[in-house]
């Protein structure tokens, strides 16, 4: 074991270094010689610390690999031990909660979902629930958490460890949320907004295309927005940045809405009450009462007229708040998701108005990840001090002096 010394800092620091480069790797088996290169580390160091992170369980060696073009005695070969420490990520959506487990390489390992309890303080307990029952189904594996981060639809405010504006889900006024979620879970617990999650998300998997400037706007249930600003996520001096839903829209598609925001015109709840007020104003239509958001805009798309008429009013009020962000911030791209948003269909539509609010219209793309986009994010966002302090925890030996 290493001691909390100069010299153990600087080892803490080194065996780091070497054990990025396994998760680099993406578990495919590497060679301390490789390692070596890669660091600029000296062979008899990294030789000591691969050694110092196998016997701690989190590396172990495997067949050996023959380098290209040599011969000679094949290099000792090493890989990442994925389930040498564990992390829960929670999406807490407004209808619908996805709880699951992910091992140290990211992959998910446990899943499940349900349906959210209308009271926080039940959807809490619920979640809390669920990924108890995981945690037992996996077994040895389930012991081994090490962190969680739980998406919420509102806004955190770590200082009083509280979320406000979650209008789709009451309840968290008197919720000291991170607190009693890590009295629960037996972990530490980060808390995000979930549409920043989802922006999370969104950025790993676009991570290969460099782009450090891109908004993700989540329309469902409700509607938020996350923001990555060179390369970061910004969340503003409050935590309510990217709170795009609350803009207020005074004129959007030849109607007058007094004091609505974006969100009373363009969620989810909102578009099936503009395909009902469509259908009571005169406008025909094939389609039954009660039909959800994907067969309205299916039905616009085939020319029904009620359908078209609230796909255009949601479609150009997005568009026209939309704008506003893209005049401040300029994104590079603007990725749509959730049930609504992700929907090609009302991508088109946003697309084709926006340009008579924008000289430059950007890049306009419904979300690839789909529904498990904030899951994803706060998968990654638990694994993010999970990774950076494992060395330190399980190498570490402090000695008081």
């Amino acid at each position: 074991m290493i001691e909390e010394s100069g010299t153990g800092r600087l080892r803490l620091r080194n065996g780091q270094v070497v054990f990025d480069r396994f998760l680099e790797a993406g578990g495919h088996p590497i060679s301390r010689a490789e390692i070596a290169r890669m660091t600029g580390l000296s062979k008899p160091t990294v030789n000591a610390l691969v050694s110092d992170l196998e016997q701690a369980g989190m590396v172990r060696r495997v067949s050996s690999l023959q380098p290209r073009g040599r011969i000679g005695r094949p290099a000792a070969a090493y890989e990442l031990i994925p389930e040498t420490a564990t992390v829960v990520g929670v999406d807490m959506g407004a209808t619908k909660t996805l709880a699951g487990i992910a091992d140290l390489s990211g992959e998910v390992i446990a899943m499940q979902r349900l349906a959210t309890p209308s009271h926080a303080g039940a959807a809490v307990e619920a979640a809390a629930a669920a990924v108890h029952r995981l945690v037992e189904d996996l077994g040895e594996r389930g012991s081994r958490l090490e962190g969680a981060c739980i998406g919420v639809p509102g806004v955190y405010r770590p200082s009083m460890d509280r979320v406000e504006m979650a209008p789709n889900l009451p309840g968290f006024a008197d919720l000291p949320i991170s607190a009693e979620l890590s009295r629960r879970l037996g972990v530490s617990v980060t808390i995000e907004n979930d549409v920043n999650l989802a922006t999370v998300g969104e950025a790993e998997a676009m991570a290969s295309e460099g782009v450090k400037d891109f908004a993700a706007i989540s329309i469902g249930t409700g509607i938020g927005m996350g923001m990555v600003v060179d390369g970061e996520l910004y969340r503003g001096a409050h935590g309510a940045a990217g709170e795009i839903g609350s803009v207020k829209l005074p004129r959007v598609g030849g109607d007058v809405f007094h004091a609505l925001t974006l969100e009373d015109v363009a969620s989810a709840p909102a578009i099936r009450k503009l395909f009902h007020r469509a259908v009571e104003a005169g406008h025909r239509s094939g389609l039954a009462g009660g039909v959800d958001v994907p067969v309205i805009f299916a039905a616009a798309m085939e020319g029904d007229e009620a359908a078209s008429a609230a796909l255009r009013i949601a479609a150009d009020a997005v568009a026209f708040a939309t704008s506003y962000f893209c005049w401040v911030n300029d994104p590079a791209i603007v990725v749509f998701g959730g049930g609504v948003g992700a929907n090609p269909i009302f991508v088109n539509a946003v697309r084709a108005r926006i340009a008579k609010y924008l000289t430059v219209v950007p890049k306009m793309v419904p979300s690839t990840l789909g529904g498990p986009a904030a899951f994803l994010g706060a998968v990654s966002t638990a694994l993010s001090p999970v990774r950076n302090s494992l060395v330190a925890q399980r190498l570490a030996r402090k000695t008081r002096r």
